[in-house]
């Protein structure tokens, strides 16, 4: 095992919603875990040589486990495949160690905003907010209870009261009000927020309206799509350049 890298057996896969399934990684030698911090990911070695990012979703606090969820894509690269249909109970995965770039930064109260698989940088947050004691709340907007992971843990006494879901039936219109939601902000307060581009950019679009600083203001996305809807610009094309032979390639948008 190389320094910058880690051998993770898989202990435990467990279907968390419809098409998510959830990893628990364990140290494939024994021993104790790096620690992570929430919002943390994993560079997983798919089978077939995909490399992939997945965020840590377990407390931060545990240092016997790692645990990620996948949701299958059929449209996608083959990664989420890969990991459904060939990764089993017992198989060592190559991955990184845990990095951070949607850090948990301190605040008097947080708004978490969670769509679909976008729930597992978030219940990472919860674990940690949970247990410092720290006032936050939850809303966790998907289509449907079954297409809604970690949904039993989630609505547990542990975290009575911090929790609001949301199910649209595939209406956008009769899901979560953005705009009432952030129309109104405690001073100290800090928005996260991971999920589909339409929900990002409904996140972004209302914290422009209402005011809110920018930089109280967090975002993690997980498609080319979501980080447009973040910045307001339309994803384009480009042309990659080999420096070392000039050769160019064209990258479609998305």
């Amino acid at each position: 095992m190389a320094q910058d890298s880690l051998s993770l057996r898989v202990q435990r896969i467990s279907p968390e919603a419809e098409g998510i399934l959830s990893y628990e990684l364990v140290p494939a030698d024994g021993g104790a875990l790096p620690p992570f911090e929430a919002g943390s990911h994993l560079d997983v070695h798919v089978p077939g040589g995909f490399p992939r990012q997945y965020s840590l979703c377990n407390d931060p606090a545990e240092t016997h486990r790692y645990l990620i969820a996948v949701q299958r894509d059929a449209n996608g690269r083959g990664g989420s495949r890969a990991m459904h249909e060939r990764v089993r109970v017992g198989d060592v995965l190559t991955t990184s160690l845990p990095r951070c770039d949607f850090p948990l930064l301190h605040a008097r109260g947080y708004v978490l905003v969670a769509g679909g698989i976008g729930i597992t940088p978030m219940l990472s947050m919860a674990h940690q907010l949970q247990r410092q004691g720290t006032p936050w709340h939850l809303h966790y907007c998907t289509r449907s209870p079954e297409r809604t992971a970690f949904r039993a843990l989630l609505a547990s006494p542990a975290f009575a009261g911090r929790v609001t879901f949301h199910h649209d039936g595939g209406d956008p219109a009769r899901g979560l009000d953005v705009k009432a939601l952030l129309a109104t902000r405690t001073g100290g307060t800090r928005v996260y927020c991971c999920g589909p581009a339409p929900l990002m950019r409904a996140v972004r679009d209302a914290t422009v309206l209402h005011a809110w600083p920018r930089e109280k203001v967090h975002f993690e996305a997980f498609s080319a799509e979501a980080t447009g809807a973040i910045s307001g610009s339309a994803d384009t094309g480009l042309q990659a350049v080999i420096r070392g032979t000039g050769a160019t390639s064209p990258v479609p948008p998305g």
